[in-house]
Order: C-alpha cells, then sequence, then structure tokens
C-alpha cells in the first residue's frame, strides 16, 4: 500500500510539472473548448459564423490558428531541456516521455474536435464537417510532420531526439515573433476600426485568435525564454500586474461629450409639471376632452440584452405602426432595464424622427412590408453587438489590464456604445443615438417623445441610479438622480445612457462617474470645477429587472395630479405595460405553487450556493416587483377596466443572453408577432382603448 502510494505521489509530481510547464496551453485549450461547448451563449455566438460570406472561412482559420498554437507552445516548453533543477528537465522516464509527445498532440485537435460537435448538436452538419476535418488534418500534421519534414532537433547524444531537445531552432524563433506581430496589428485594427473589423472577424473567430495569441505568449515569452534565461517561469506574472495595477488603471470612466459654449441648457422636467404640459397639449388637440376616456399608458421594459432589447423594441413598434402612430401619443414613460432600455430608447428615438420628418425619409423605413417603424426596429437592432465589444475586450482593453496607467481609448465599453450609435445612423441616417442623451426630447412640442427611466445600479451602495428626463426626487425611494447637477453626467450621450442601464459585468464594465468638488463639499458641475471619482454605475438587472419598481414609484408621483384632472371631469384611462422577454413566461400571481421550486444541482454547493442565490434573486427580485405592481394597480389607479397589460415572450426556444443573435433567432422571434401566436399576445386590447383616429 505504501508503495502505491509513493507511486502515485510521484506519478502526480510529475504530471503537475508538465502541466505547470505548459499552464497556458493545457488550461485555455480545454477551458475554452468547455466554454464554447457549454455555456448557453456559446451556441448562440457561433450561429453567427454560419451566415454567407467570409465569416466562416476566417473562423475556420482562426480554430486552426488556436489549435496550432496549443500544439507548438506545448511541444515546444515540454521538449526543451532547460538548466536548473526542474522535475521535468530531470525526468527521463518512459511515462513523462509518453505524455511530452501524446498531450500537445491531444491539445492540438482538441479545438476543432469540441467544435464539430457542438455544430452537430446544433444542426449543422456542414460547418460540422469542416471543424471535423480541420481536427483530422491537425491530427494527420502532428503525427506524421517528422516523416514530411525531416525534423533537425539535435539530441542529447549528437543524434536526433523525437521528444526533448536543448536547443531552439531559429526558424522557431521567427514563427513566435510573427504571430506575437500579427496578434498586436490585429489589437490596433479592432483598436481603431472596431465595427468595420469585426463584421469580417466576428466574436468566435476572435477568441480563437485570443486564445492562440495569449496560449503563444504565455507558454513561449513567459515561460520559455525565462527559463531559457535561467531565471523561472514567469506564468503567474499576469495574475500579479492584474490584481496590482488595478489600483490605478481603471480606464472606464463614464464617456462625455466635449461641451461647447453655445450648447442648449440640459432638458429637466418636474414630473407634475410635465404631466399637466403632457396632458394640455392633447387638450389642445381635440384628443383629450371631458368625460371620454383617454388612456395613459406607461411601460416597463424588462432586461436581457439584445433578446430583451428586439422583444421591446419589436412589441412597441408593432402598436406603433397598427395604430397609425396612434399609441405614442398616449405613452407616457418607459421604465427599462438593460436590453429593455435599448429596445424602448430605439423606439422613442423613432418616434423623435418621426416628428421631425425624418423617419418617412429613413433608408430604412422604404419599402417597409408590415410598418417604418418595426422596419427600422429589425435594422437597428439585428446587428452584431457582441463582437465589437469581445474585440476590445480580448484586445485593447486586455492589454490594459496589465498597464500601471488608464488609457480611457481602450474601455471596452466604448466599442458597445460606438456598435449602437453606428448601427442607428446607417439604418436612419442621423446621429440621435450619438448625441446628448436630453436632446431627444428637443424639438418636440406635441410633447409626443415618451419620457425615459433607464435604471442602471450603484455598486457602492446597491441604489438605483436613473437617467430621465423627469426629475428623480425623492418620490423614487432610495434612488439617485443621474442628471443630479453635482454628477458629472449631463454630456453623456443617449448611447451612454442606456449602456449605464446595460452594463453586465463581464462583457461591459463598471462605469466610473465623477462628481464636482470644491473642498470636501458636492457642487453643481461647471468648467473649471474640481471632478472626483463618485461612484461606480452597472447594469439595472442587479437591482431589479423588470422596470416595474420605477414605473410604480413614478404612478404613485403622477396621483395626486391625475386625480386633480379627474376632478376637472377627465377620464384618464391609465395602464401598465409590462413587456418581459423570458421565453414562456407568464404573468406572476399570487402564492408560490411549491410544485414549482426545482433543487439545483449540489455539486460543490459549499462554494456555488451563495453565487447562485444571489444571481437567481435577478430573476425573483423582477418577479416580485410585477407581482406588487399588479397588487398595487387598485391602490394607485381607479376601478375600471385592466390596468395591468402583460406581454410575454411565449417561445419553447430558450434564448441565451448576450448582444448577439443568429439570424434565425431574430426570425423566431418575429414570427411570434405574426398570426397565429400573435393572438396570444394582448395587442388587440391595448389598441382597442385607443380613440378612433
Amino acid at each position: 500500500m505504501v508503495k502505491i502510494v509513493r507511486v502515485v505521489g510521484e506519478r502526480g509530481k510529475e504530471v503537475g510539472s508538465i502541466l505547470w510547464r505548459c499552464v497556458y496551453s493545457f488550461s485555455l485549450t480545454l477551458l475554452c473548448s468547455a466554454g464554447l461547448a457549454l455555456i448557453p451563449q456559446g451556441p448562440e455566438s457561433l450561429r453567427l459564423v454560419s451566415h454567407p460570406g467570409w465569416t466562416f472561412p476566417v473562423f475556420i482559420f482562426a480554430v486552426a490558428a488556436w489549435s496550432t498554437a496549443a500544439w507548438y507552445s506545448a511541444r515546444l516548453t515540454l521538449g526543451r531541456v532547460f538548466d536548473g533543477t526542474s522535475l521535468l528537465d530531470r525526468t527521463d522516464t518512459p511515462f513523462v516521455n509518453h505524455i511530452r509527445m501524446w498531450l500537445p498532440r491531444f491539445l492540438g485537435i482538441v479545438p476543432a474536435s469540441v467544435l464539430s460537435i457542438q455544430f452537430q448538436r446544433m444542426g449543422q452538419p456542414a460547418l460540422a464537417l469542416a471543424c471535423f476535418a480541420t481536427a483530422f488534418a491537425m491530427g494527420v500534421f502532428v503525427v506524421k510532420r517528422r516523416a514530411w519534414f525531416a525534423s533537425r532537433f539535435r539530441g542529447f547524444d549528437g543524434g536526433t531526439a523525437p521528444i526533448r531537445f536543448e536547443s531552439l531552432q531559429q526558424r522557431t524563433v521567427l514563427t513566435v515573433s510573427i504571430a506575437i506581430v500579427l496578434t498586436f496589428l490585429l489589437l490596433f485594427a479592432v483598436w481603431i476600426w472596431p465595427v468595420e473589423v469585426t463584421r469580417l472577424v466576428s466574436a468566435p473567430a476572435l477568441l480563437c485568435f485570443a486564445f492562440a495569441s495569449w496560449i503563444l505568449f504565455g507558454d513561449l515569452v513567459l515561460t520559455y525564454y525565462f527559463k531559457q534565461a535561467r531565471l523561472p517561469s514567469m506564468a503567474a506574472l499576469p495574475l500579479l500586474l492584474f490584481v496590482v495595477f488595478s489600483l490605478w488603471n481603471d480606464n472606464h470612466q463614464v464617456k462625455l461629450l466635449a461641451a461647447a459654449p453655445g450648447d442648449p441648457p440640459v432638458i429637466r422636467r418636474n414630473i407634475d409639471a410635465h404631466l399637466d404640459a403632457w396632458l394640455q397639449t392633447r387638450v389642445d388637440s381635440g384628443a383629450l376632452v371631458p368625460g371620454r376616456p383617454f388612456p395613459l399608458f406607461v411601460v416597463a421594459a424588462e432586461g436581457g440584452g439584445i433578446r430583451a432589447a428586439y422583444w421591446t423594441g419589436m412589441v412597441l413598434a408593432k402598436l406603433q405602426d397598427d395604430s397609425e402612430a396612434r399609441f405614442g401619443r398616449h405613452l407616457f414613460a418607459l421604465s427599462g432595464v438593460s436590453g429593455g432600455s435599448l429596445g424602448g430608447s430605439a423606439f422613442a428615438a423613432l418616434v423623435a424622427d418621426a416628428g421631425s420628418g425624418g423617419l418617412d425619409g429613413a433608408a430604412c423605413a422604404r419599402g417597409a412590408r408590415d410598418g417604418a417603424y418595426q422596419a427600422c426596429m429589425r435594422n437597428v437592432l439585428q446587428r452584431d453587438f457582441l463582437s465589437p465589444t469581445l474585440g476590445y475586450a480580448l484586445y485593447p482593453d486586455m492589454l490594459q489590464r496589465f498597464l500601471p496607467f488608464a488609457l480611457p481609448p481602450a474601455d471596452r465599453a466604448r466599442a458597445m456604445e460606438a456598435a449602437w450609435a453606428q448601427g442607428w445612423e446607417s439604418a436612419t441616417g442621423n446621429s440621435r443615438f450619438g448625441r446628448r442623451f436630453d436632446q431627444l426630447w428637443a424639438g418636440d412640442p406635441a410633447m409626443n417623445v415618451p419620457s425615459l427611466l433607464l435604471n442602471a445600479t450603484l455598486v457602492d451602495g446597491g441604489n438605483r441610479i436613473i437617467a430621465s428626463d423627469l426629475v428623480i426626487d425623492g418620490r423614487f425611494p432610495d434612488a439617485y438622480d443621474a442628471l443630479d447637477p453635482v454628477l458629472d453626467l449631463r454630456q453623456m450621450s443617449l448611447a451612454t445612457a442606456v449602456h449605464n442601464s446595460a452594463r453586465f459585468s463581464y462583457i461591459s464594465p463598471a462605469g466610473t462617474v465623477s462628481a464636482c468638488h470644491e473642498g470636501k463639499t458636492l457642487v453643481a458641475c461647471a468648467p473649471g470645477r474640481e471632478r472626483r471619482p463618485w461612484g461606480r454605475v452597472i447594469d439595472g438587472a442587479y437591482f431589479e429587472n423588470s422596470g416595474v419598481e420605477s414605473v410604480r414609484d413614478l404612478l404613485f408621483a403622477m396621483r395626486p395630479r391625475l386625480a386633480q384632472w379627474r376632478e376637472r371631469g377627465y377620464d384618464i384611462d391609465t395602464a401598465v405595460i409590462v413587456i418581459s422577454n423570458s421565453p414562456d413566461a407568464i404573468a406572476p400571481s399570487g402564492k408560490q405553487d411549491p410544485a414549482n421550486a426545482r433543487m439545483d444541482t449540489t455539486f460543490l454547493s459549499e462554494l456555488l450556493a451563495p453565487p447562485l442565490g444571489l444571481f437567481n434573486t435577478r430573476t425573483a427580485r423582477a418577479t416580485f416587483a410585477v407581482t406588487a405592481g399588479l397588487r398595487d394597480m387598485a391602490v394607485i389607479l381607479p376601478a375600471g377596466p385592466e390596468r395591468f397589460v402583460w406581454f410575454g415572450m411565449h417561445s419553447a426556444n430558450e434564448t441565451p443572453l448576450g448582444w448577439a443573435l443568429a439570424t434565425e433567432t431574430f426570425d423566431g422571434i418575429d414570427a411570434l408577432l405574426q398570426p397565429p401566436q400573435e393572438g396570444k399576445l394582448p395587442f388587440k386590447s391595448v389598441l382597442a382603448r385607443l380613440p378612433p383616429p
């Protein structure tokens, strides 16, 4: 028994020494392959390369580069014998030599093999076959290369050694140098043209190229070359730099537009005064008359990445098209979270374009088969917003993490905002998403552009911070006003305001917000005032994912003024529309049924139970907020017709969260808005409330 334990221990030390020598090749190849196969976003991102064009050939080339880097780096680091006392350098047993030979070969075929299986599971046999062919070609190459190329590695006795060698060939140095130079060229290309580059090099290809470059740099630079110089391996150096330099290299300051002397004043509206003015414009137009019901809608749009953005935008666009643009005149405000903020803001921007006469002439509205709003919403949101952000995250922003100073232009948040702004401009021909947030409501005398409440979460405190044209006062309990004069956010663009609500880690970073100071006192921001970091904002879903909490606060704030209008004989028919993008969602109600509960796996429960519980409360808080909102309608609003309208995504297909969806996924969401699925949603109920044109 003692002998067995001793042998197992010795083998364990030998395996540990081998894996540490090629830690980047081993860990990045296995973990990243597993991530693409097991994480729900993996298959959805892989569908991006199935579109016609060059995306799949580029992806296959990237997979081949990753496979080659894994094999090449592991072979060199395991085969080289360095001076020193390392167990691996002193060991020449058949067991160790067997691993030296076959581990690199195994790593070389893993990426393409895993992707082949994944594409087959996704119902893409042609792509699966291409990946299988890549894995097969790689396997044949690594086994037969010596017979083909007559390797010249010098062994210990002056002969040829197939496994261990003492010196590195010059062509190998050249190969590694070229690979690193190409990596930096890709880095700068993504940095300068994030949207343009990622139209060809999509997110999956970027990941594969990044894995290849990290493996080459980690194993061959931080391990191989340091040991060749008779220094310890620096494989752990990036982790040390990442931790230490995080004290000084925060480059995620919320981006602000440059201020100019002629800029118009910031638009801020008191809730009571704005509600009066909004209703008065309807009186003046003849739409609101005493004794006739006048619907007033407030929308809560749930978060959920591009899935939420597209579903929210398309539901609102369909209501607007089917009502011949009457729905928007009855929409007072929209509370959004994450993707719901993007979809709601895109709708509000389209209403603003229509008010200025720009929508009819927009490229996205030409030849619209089912209405200008739906056509333009598709054109704006049916895009890959993941690849530009991921490209920044993997290249310029990744480099930033290991520097002791901040490079704001390398912030990956800017890539997401630029992708939204460019997507909007490409579809509509104007730069509305890139303009100052509050200017969305400039030039809107009819007050048809709904108010926005874009909900974010403050990291340091966990409170809501809401960006809105409405003044967020004490009637929004425990919430901060993002446009408070002391906070340096009034120069942010519409894209930035939306992104602050949608900063779901780790794709989007927490945004650092500054406040203006005079000494230790916070003062209104003005040119020349001292600015210091005040807090960090992240996705509003961390606080509450449905957006209903802010709707409830708004309705309580509106309640006294609405009562006054009703006393004057005006029948204000207020209703809440909740847009939920969770597949198979139904409006929650009442006590929970124990039969609906589920017991998750107990694997590593000591470690996983706390984070899983915290993450699941994201959905539970949203469900609670909607249920409480349904209950409170009877308290806030007078008795009448249905006050709570639920647009749930009744889909049997689980669509993962993320910022990119495949074309067939977008088509599946569109199908929910067509007969017969359309009949399951309350479109007719909402349209029936609208007065005739």
